[in-house]
């Protein structure tokens, strides 16, 4: 069955489609067709960031090959609709799961942004949604980069996810205006130092699943080295292993799939876990080792819990899932210590960023 959608114009309009038509010989109805067959082919603005989120597997392809691979094709910044696909996805990462806390040098960085992009709105006499910035910032609107930096200041060093998500919300709407900047000014702004550092929001804002790292890594091909780190305190040992590329290994030899196993042992338990425990349980203790008066008291996350020595008893404790492991104080703090000091360093902590932009993290 046919299906006719009835359409009504103005009446100007249907003149001049009168004129027309009797001027090319033709039925009214089918200039009108070819009218709008012609009109639904041409690129509209807009266009092109609904192309990208029509096929998002394929966006992060073209972003990790100009983000993460340096594969720029003479352009330093992706184009205004990658950015706004960048930061609409960065955003989303801290709507998805409960509980986790942001650590700051993703949601520093975002707020960087998004303090360049005012000042660049302040120093060239642009219009600044003031109602919108001043309710999510609690600015006064008098001296606005000022007073974005003296918020900034005053934040809390550990933040919980959705608070997180409410200081996003500027990037990813309209209230900064990325065609109105010009090519130089949004590179200055959008460096690919920058980008990096926010790509693992972007897959975790995606949901980015583990079959789909997989096939990201087996079609690019990043090295990533394979690393082993093992972690003693007190009777609890971690195992860190990260299938990767060994050192020297010729191109086009085997590609081992980049992935990461944590294997943590105790007198009488061995349990194997893998890279969403595990970034999870880094993040908790870096920000832990960093700001310990921020999270005097412990945090319950998405899977991993912690409680430090002093909190609830003398011992220390984690948790993943339903297990807890109890630690005395200085083992506690020696496990907070080389987990994090490890990871910061080396060739560990190389691979650790790597697995990021694979796997995505908060």
């Amino acid at each position: 069955m046919l299906s006719q959608l009835n359409l009504r114009f103005h009446k100007k309009l249907i003149e001049a489609l009168k004129v027309r038509a009797g001027r090319e010989n033709t039925s009214v109805n089918a200039l009108a067709e070819r009218f709008l067959d012609d009109g639904l082919k041409t690129a509209a603005t807009g266009d092109g960031y609904f192309q990208l989120i029509a096929d998002p597997e394929a966006t992060v392809r073209q972003l990790y090959r100009h983000i993460i691979l340096g594969q720029t094709f003479g352009t330093s910044t992706p184009s205004r609709d990658e950015l706004r696909f960048v930061l609409v996805h960065a955003r989303e990462a801290f709507l998805r799961g409960q509980s986790r806390l942001a650590t700051l040098p993703a949601l520093g960085t975002l707020l960087d942004i998004t303090r360049d992009l005012l000042s660049w709105q302040v120093e060239h006499d642009r219009p600044v949604d003031g109602h919108y910035l001043k309710g999510i910032f609690r600015l006064a609107g008098e001296n606005w980069t000022e007073e974005f930096d003296a918020f900034r200041a005053e934040l809390r060093p550990v933040v919980d996810q959705m608070y997180a998500e409410h200081l996003l919300r500027p990037l990813e709407s309209d209230c900064f205006t990325l065609a109105d900047i010009p090519d130089s000014e949004l590179a200055e702004i959008f460096t690919l130092t920058r980008l990096k550092a926010i790509f693992p929001l972007i897959l975790r804002g995606l949901d980015w699943s583990e079959e789909k790292a997989r096939d990201l890594a087996q079609e690019l091909r990043p090295v990533i080295p394979a690393v082993t780190e093992t972690i003693e305190a007190g009777t609890l040992r971690l195992g860190i292993r990260i299938d990767g590329q060994p050192p020297g290994v010729r191109p086009g030899a085997w590609y081992e799939t980049p992935r990461l196993h944590l294997l943590i042992t105790g007198q009488d338990f061995v349990v194997p876990y893998g890279w969403e425990v595990f970034s999870e349980l880094l993040g908790l203790f870096s920000l832990y080792a960093r700001f310990p008066e921020a999270l005097a008291h412990g945090h319950q996350g998405g899977r991993v819990m912690f409680s430090p020595p002093g909190n609830v008893s003398t011992e220390g404790f984690f948790g993943i899932d339903g297990l807890r492991i109890f630690l005395p104080g200085e083992a506690f703090e020696t496990l907070v210590r080389e987990l994090t000091t490890r990871c910061d360093e080396g060739s560990l902590a190389e691979a650790l960023i790597g697995l990021r932009c694979l796997y995505g993290d908060l």
